[in-house]
């Protein structure tokens, strides 16, 4: 009898671990791997289960990742920089280069990569390595910045540029440069849309006062108009 209610001790107790899984998964959105060093393993509904194993946590973010841009590309692009401060870049892109492949994972490094490849005009190059940081880490709003410069004065994607600066603004209503990307934007580039300038200037304006440089932007489009 005494054996027969610690096995039924035991399934309780088995059960509960196996809700308790299960509940943790859905709760933390994530894919949960058991593993053990024994080869004896039961898969079930995605779960490894194994006799004496531990519990690892994997984000669901990480596995979203695309492919890391390739770190090797030409350098033989052409810019107006003397030899002396291309060299300066090249040795400061090959500490960017060797950066990521100590921690690959740090978006430091890759917006820094990002840096480097501008500087010598590959701004494929410097795409490639943001847009990867902005994958990594969709909260930041150095790599959206970033990509609304490139995209509309280096790539002239100007729709891409005009999508990385609505970003910016949305994660950080107060960030003045966001307002002057698109000011930038629509008064050169989409003057189709240059109508909305006064609004977009006083909604930077009402987020962040401080920020003089958009009365002074707003003043001189009004002025514009003036015939």
């Amino acid at each position: 009898m005494t054996n027969k209610k610690n096995l039924g001790i035991a399934g309780l107790i088995v059960l509960a671990i196996a809700a308790a899984v299960l509940i943790y998964r859905d709760t933390r959105g994530s894919k949960i791997e058991i593993t053990s060093d024994t080869g004896d393993t039961i898969k079930n509904y995605g779960i490894e289960m194994t006799g004496d194993g531990k519990v690892e946590v994997i984000s669901m973010d990480e596995q979203k990742l695309p492919p890391a841009p390739p770190l090797v590309r030409s350098t033989d692009f052409s810019n107006t920089l003397t030899p002396e401060i291309k060299k300066v870049v090249l040795d400061n892109l090959e500490k960017s280069i060797a950066a990521i492949k100590s921690n690959p994972k740090d978006i430091i490094n890759w917006i820094d990569l990002g840096i480097q490849r501008k500087q010598i005009g590959d701004y494929e190059g410097a795409r490639d390595a943001w847009e990867y940081a902005k994958a990594m880490e969709p909260s930041n709003i150095v790599p959206w910045n970033n990509l609304g410069d490139l995209y509309h004065f280096y790539l002239k994607d100007y729709k891409k540029s005009e999508e990385n600066w609505k970003k910016t603004i949305a994660l950080k209503p107060d960030y003045a440069q966001g307002y002057r990307g698109l000011y930038e934007l629509y008064s050169y580039s989409m003057k189709e849309k240059a109508s909305e300038i006064p609004e977009i200037l006083n909604q930077g304006i009402a987020k962040s006062p401080e920020a003089i440089e958009l009365k002074v932007m707003l003043a001189e489009y009004e002025k514009s108009l003036v015939k």
